[in-house]
């Protein structure tokens, strides 16, 4: 570890050893939970081999240094003992461009849990009036990936509670996105409850729709095709075949243009 240094004003980045109780949360971080089992493991790490990845700060040593980015490895020092921590001093970025670089480390590392992941992308979009477009270019991150998080802030807050927690995970929040919020919460819990797969709730949220038309004698294996395909290109899918004229329909669900505009990208069709 470098030796300690003590600057007042640092305007270009670079590494090097801080107090660590000079050091204090920021306001702009996109992680709202930790873990305190996984604290333990990463305190445990830090206490055999150090911090490998500088935290990242502003301020100086008189008014002391905010975090920007690496609120989990401060923690988890701190648990481990440790008196200093590597640190990078950014005071050349403002606000904005600090919530960026937060949450573009955060997703680097998918350290993020399902729900800060997705109230993190938000506030991008909110703050600077980006696209989903925009926003995935800034984070390195594709169209689809942006869309399909900020989707699940359509959830009702007890689903969303229930995916923070763990109980659910990204694949049942995509399911349960596009329902009316009693639904969810009703699904969700018996997913909870019955500890079902992402298959298992997609087939159990299918069976509460109204059928679209009378189901067939047999379905000559057109439910499972459904829910292979609907696992395919992420979104919810349904095969209305007549066997007597060997003809039907492929219906491909979607909740706004941002999610159609996914869709088609992940269907590998581009516009002229």
């Amino acid at each position: 570890m470098p030796d300690p240094a003590t600057p007042t004003s640092a305007d270009h980045p670079r590494v090097i050893t801080l107090d660590i109780d000079l050091i204090r949360p920021g306001t702009t971080q996109a992680r709202t939970d930790f873990d305190a089992r996984a604290l333990d493991e990463l305190a445990a790490s830090i206490a055999e081999s150090g911090v490998i990845s500088p935290v990242v700060v502003s301020g100086d040593t008189e008014s002391g240094y905010r975090l920007l980015a690496g609120e989990r490895r401060w923690r988890a020092a701190q648990r481990a003992g440790l008196t200093c921590l590597p640190a990078i001093i950014r005071n050349d970025l403002s606000e904005d461009e600090a919530v960026v670089l937060g949450l573009i480390e955060n997703l680097q590392r998918e350290s993020l849990g399902v729900m800060d992941t997705a109230q993190g992308l938000a506030r991008l979009c909110e703050r600077f009036g980006l696209t989903h477009d925009s926003v995935a270019q800034r984070i390195g991150k594709s169209r689809v990936y942006v869309t399909n998080y900020l989707r699940l802030r359509q959830l009702a807050p007890p689903v969303q509670q229930l995916i923070a927690d763990g109980a659910l995970q990204l694949g049942h929040a995509k399911i349960l996105a596009g329902l009316p919020a009693v639904r969810q919460i009703a699904l969700a819990r018996k997913s909870v409850a019955r500890q079902l797969s992402v298959r298992a709730l997609e087939r159990a949220a299918r069976r509460e729709d109204p059928p679209p038309a009378p189901a067939p004698a047999t379905d000559h294996g057109m439910t499972e095709l459904e829910t292979r395909l609907g696992e395919h290109v992420g979104n919810a899918v349904r095969i209305i075949y007549e066997p007597d004229r060997r003809r039907g329909e492929l219906r491909i669900s979607f909740h706004d243009l941002d999610e159609f505009d996914g869709l088609l990208e992940r269907l590998g069709y581009r516009p002229d």
